[in-house]
């Protein structure tokens, strides 16, 4: 038994350092902004706050970070692309803050599968996906109160930036209770769309939201979707032909419910370059 109690002690002293010196040796060089899930969020977060030329900027999920990659779309078209599940909060953080760096635009490209406007910040993504690279002080005065009052509803919410549960991949096993009344808009996506309609006013910008390709199966899930919701909040402008403009393929053509196959992108980013972006 004292052999036992001796060598969990030594265990421990050996352990503890490591489990802390590692975490932070990898925030302080922001080693893990590479190699955690999502770190295509970190790379647009740095792209944001880069001073550039481009008068075209691009906003989107996963899908249209297939079309327009984050990592190689940076001189006429910059693309700020990551993924869903920084909800239209976090889009409008990314906008915000290549704008504050004093960048000077003519248009926004937002390219979003129909259902990436569902988002709410209430799925099992959230906490990782953007918790841990938005909540911190720089972005709080941007949150509205409907984003608090979903991040209070996630747990252990406030031990996100933790170092341990930073640099890891680890996230609650979250399952919201809450009731949607919406097909279409989230209420977030609806609060930070007409922000970024606000900030389009304020800096004499478009805004133009485009569809990516979808499932053919999908057709009739995305006719069910309630286009009021648009009109009800004056959004008519930007989503004006989004629904005409989805290009319904084969089930064929996609890896799972909504991205393409890679053999398919590069004639599908040509597609949208010369017919939906002039």
């Amino acid at each position: 038994m004292k052999k036992f109690i001796l060598s969990s002690i030594l265990f421990l002293l050996i352990a503890c350092p490591a489990i802390t010196i590692i975490p932070t040796f990898l925030i302080l060089t922001d080693s893990y902004k590479h190699t955690v899930a999502g770190n295509e969020i970190y790379y647009s977060i740095f792209k944001s706050k880069q001073k550039k030329k481009t008068k075209k900027i691009i906003i989107g999920d996963s899908v249209g970070r297939q079309l327009f990659s984050n990592t190689t779309y940076n001189d006429s078209l910059n693309s700020l692309a990551c993924n869903r599940g920084i909800s239209m909060a976090g889009h409008f953080i990314l906008l915000n803050n290549y704008l504050n760096a004093g960048n000077k635009i003519d248009t926004v490209f937002l390219i979003f599968t129909p259902f990436s406007f569902q988002s709410n910040l209430n799925d099992v993504f959230t906490y990782h996906y953007f918790l841990k690279p938005f909540y911190i002080k720089e972005y709080k005065p941007l949150f509205t109160k409907l984003v608090t009052e979903q991040i209070d509803k996630i747990p252990y919410a406030g031990f996100c930036r933790f170092p341990n549960i930073l640099t890891s991949n680890w996230a609650p096993d979250f399952k919201s209770t809450d009731k949607t009344d919406y097909t279409f808009l989230s209420p977030i996506s609806v609060e930070y769309l007409i922000k970024i309609k606000e900030l389009s006013m304020k800096h004499h910008f478009k805004v133009i939201i485009l569809p990516t390709p979808t499932r053919i199966s999908r057709k009739a899930e995305v006719e069910r979707m309630m286009k009021n919701e648009i009109t009800k909040n004056n959004l008519e402008p930007e989503f004006k032909n989004y629904f005409e403009n989805i290009i319904y393929l084969n089930d064929n053509n996609f890896v799972d419910d909504v991205h393409l196959k890679r053999e398919i992108i590069a004639y599908y980013t040509s597609y949208y370059k010369e017919n939906l972006m002039k």
